[in-house]
């Protein structure tokens, strides 16, 4: 019986040490497996790319993982309590592994025939959540125990601790305790409640499932654990646990608090690294500055907005749009309120507009119940250019008048629209806007619809001709004219707006009034080659440029920003610029990566031309198609009205020295506007420059060099002798002699007198 009782012993004992050499060699050996934890010092958390304005406003943040890294110091002691009193109570004590805690989790293990998650510390949660999967096996806890001893040993307390606030998920995308406090509160950590706190600090536990977005029920028994370990621990008073245990629970989702709205901006950002650093430029941190000023983005928003809707306004109420909520005769009316509100809540908002429901109509006024809970009144004003009478349960769309003193219905545009404005010196996007709502369409037209530019695109042909030495005095006939092409034999007999001819004429009236005919036999004039490589010289794409003779009329295709950049050469002088977006981009550390650097300005025409035609496109605000600007009560502006066939495309495009800016009007499929373009888009314009501009002093453009003044006969375009005639400018070396001028010709063809040479 000895015998047998020793040979178990020494069996148990071998046994025992064959175990603890096991433990030792395999403990050896995941070490040996185990990555440094060196890595920690250098390691970079996944933190999403921010898009911000000039002046640090953000605009947009692309990424998967919500995340703000912050220091243990910004964090509020009472958070750090409540994270200690439920993760991790001995956490300043222990060397990284709780032998208590990994003994209960052991007990929890045997009794349960499983492996559960107990028994981890704030180290080993940190050891896993950076280094290894979360797939339960005793492995991987093995490994989370070595690692946490190898953490304890390179890192102080409070470092890991920092650690583990930036890492843990908080469900809801919200990596990190600050992500947390601004998805669930909209919120940053250092303004907390107890009760918030609370909520959060129980979340690691099971973040998918506690989350109070998921499961209020959960959420508030996890709370209020949370908040017993804290009074347990003396960490609060009874009063305070008996306030937050009654507070309310957070019930919606807060997205990250976009300071200014400027998506299609964002997106050619994204888009642009993107291309550089590919699927990485989402976790890297990156945080670029764009080039893009606050205040004249929020302009170029509300410009659009007016414009847009005022336009849609004046073709009729489209009643096909119209939703009726659900009533119920069994409900009172705080119900049925209510339940309107929930029916409400499903109907997206766009732009301006606030989806609203009709809960009263009578007399000259109706009630509107908006998705934010606000009850407002809209006088008949707002609503009789609709045609309509609307009925109690009708969903409208309103929003306020632009001096915010009164509501009106309206609705989402059929029509499409795009502003953007530059810096003329350097190119600079200042604002950018797209269309009429991101989430209608993210189709950013401004920098990607190529339309006609129609007579938006006579300045350049202008210039053109006097680079060939004719001048804003030459006249040409503005007469009926036909042109046939030889292969085809269609014959083009090009019209002005009006109908109506206007004979002899100077360029600088024809330019400021657009008078086809005189444009077309401008182009005849000097030629279809020699005008597409000057108006290259613009930064057009001479593929976009057709060698036929209504390219006088602009039947050439370029985007909003592309017409932009080009008269941005005018407005500088003459030289042109590359549209830019991005001013700096920082990494993770705040070191700066790429501070951009635009490309210099290249000559593209003399500052005498860029003059010329600047002096002649202020004349379309002060006597041609533009008048509407006049209202500005500006003299150092500049622009021009563009309207293409049919009145598919409507554009103004104008200028000071200080900005220049595009406004378009159409449909994204090409239909009748039934609008010219000083009545669709010029309003667009004027809305911004009369924000933009408020306050600030005139600049009129430099005359430079060469450029002298003399009078002339109008009606010639010869000097004019007497008191008589008008003012006119020159370049020295085309001032008109005395009896005739340089070029006065008077261009006229017979119909069809072009003959075979010409081009369709």
């Amino acid at each position: 019986m000895n015998i047998i009782f020793l040979v178990i012993r020494r069996s148990l004992i071998g046994l025992f040490l064959l175990s603890i050499l096991a433990v030792i060699v395999g403990a050896a050996y995941l070490e040996s497996t185990l990555p440094s934890v060196e890595m920690l010092k250098d390691m970079r958390l996944q933190v999403p790319l921010r898009v911000y304005a000039s002046d640090g406003k953000l605009i947009a943040e692309f990424g998967e993982a919500r995340r703000t890294p912050i220091t243990l110091n910004q964090v509020p002691q009472d958070l750090i309590n409540a994270i200690l009193s439920t993760e991790d109570r001995r956490f300043y004590d222990h060397a990284g592994v709780d032998l208590r805690g990994l003994i209960r989790a052991a007990f929890h293990v045997l009794t349960n025939v499983s492996v559960t998650q107990g028994g981890s510390t704030i180290t080993m949660q940190v050891a896993r959540n950076y280094f290894l999967t979360r797939k339960k096996t005793f492995v991987r806890k093995f490994s989370e125990i070595l690692l946490a001893l190898k953490i304890e040993k390179e890192f102080t307390k409070n470092e890991i601790l920092e650690l583990y606030l930036n890492k843990i998920y908080f469900g809801k995308r919200a990596y990190g305790i600050a992500a947390a406090a601004e998805v669930y509160y909209g919120t940053t950590v250092e303004k907390l409640t107890l009760d918030q706190i609370a909520m959060i600090a129980g979340l690691p536990q099971a973040p998918s499932s506690l989350n109070p977005l998921h499961d209020k029920n959960a959420a508030y028994k996890r709370r209020k654990h949370v908040l017993e370990r804290m009074l347990s621990f003396d960490f609060i008073t009874r009063p305070q646990y008996d306030a937050a245990v009654k507070a309310p629970l957070p019930t919606h989702y807060h997205g990250r608090a976009i300071e200014l709205e400027a998506p299609y901006a964002a997106e050619m950002v994204r888009q642009e690294l993107f291309d550089r650093y590919g699927e990485a430029v989402y976790t890297l941190g990156y945080e670029v500055t764009t080039t893009i000023n606050s205040q004249d983005q929020m302009s170029a928003n509300y410009a659009l907005r007016r414009a847009l809707l005022e336009y849609d306004q004046r073709h009729g109420f489209r009643n096909r749009n119209r939703i009726q909520l659900k009533m119920s005769r069994n409900k009172k009316s705080e119900e049925m309120l209510d339940d309107w509100s929930d029916q409400l809540a499903e109907i997206p908002a766009y732009g301006n507009l606030n989806p609203g429901v009709v809960t009263r109509q009578e007399g000259s006024r109706m009630s509107v119940l908006l998705q934010d809970g606000r009850v407002i009144q809209i006088p008949s004003s707002g609503y009789s250019w609709t045609g309509t009478s609307f009925r109690v349960g009708d969903v409208v769309y309103a929003y306020q008048t632009w001096d915010q003193a009164t509501w009106r219905v309206g609705q989402i545009p059929d029509a499409a629209a795009a502003f953007v404005a530059l810096k003329p010196e350097s190119g600079a996007i200042l604002a950018i806007v797209g269309g009429f709502d991101y989430n209608l369409s993210n189709f950013n037209r401004a920098a990607q619809a190529e339309r006609q530019p129609g007579s938006s695109f006579k300045p350049f042909l202008y210039a053109a001709a006097l680079s060939e030495g004719y001048t804003l005095a030459s006249i040409f006939n503005d007469a009926p004219v036909s042109y046939t092409d030889p292969v085809t034999g269609v014959t083009w007999s090009p019209k002005n707006a009006s109908g109506r001819f206007y004979g002899p004429t100077r360029l600088r009236v024809a330019l400021s009034k657009s008078q086809n005919l005189v444009t077309v036999r401008v182009l005849q004039a000097i030629g279809i080659p020699t005008a597409i490589d000057f108006i290259e010289r613009f930064g057009f794409d001479r593929n976009k440029m057709p060698p036929v003779y209504s390219l006088a009329l602009g039947v050439a295709v370029f985007t909003p920003l592309q017409m932009a950049s080009g008269y941005a050469v005018f407005a500088n002088g003459g030289n042109r610029v590359t549209p830019h977006i991005i001013k700096k981009i920082k990494d993770y550390d705040g070191n700066i990566v790429d501070e951009v650097s635009p490309p210099q300005p290249v000559s593209a025409i003399s500052p005498q031309i860029a003059y010329l035609i600047t002096s002649a496109l202020q004349d379309t605000i002060q006597k041609g198609t533009a008048q509407r600007a006049k209202k500005l009560g500006r003299s150092d502006l500049a622009g021009k009205t563009g309207t293409t066939n049919d009145w598919h495309d409507a554009w103004f495009s104008g200028y000071n020295r200080d900005i220049v800016a595009t406004a378009w009007v159409g449909f994204d499929e090409p239909k009748s506007l039934r609008e010219y373009g000083g009545v669709a888009a010029l309003p667009m314009w004027i809305y911004f420059m009369e924000q933009v501009l408020k306050d600030k002093p005139e600049h009129p453009p430099l005359m430079p060099p060469g450029i002298v003044t003399v009078k002339i006969d109008p009606s010639s375009g010869h000097l004019a002798r007497g008191q008589s005639g008008v003012y006119e400018v020159f370049t020295e070396d085309t001032v008109p002699q005395e009896g005739r001028s340089n070029n006065s010709d008077i261009w006229e063809w017979e119909n069809g007198s072009a003959g075979n040479d010409s081009l369709f």
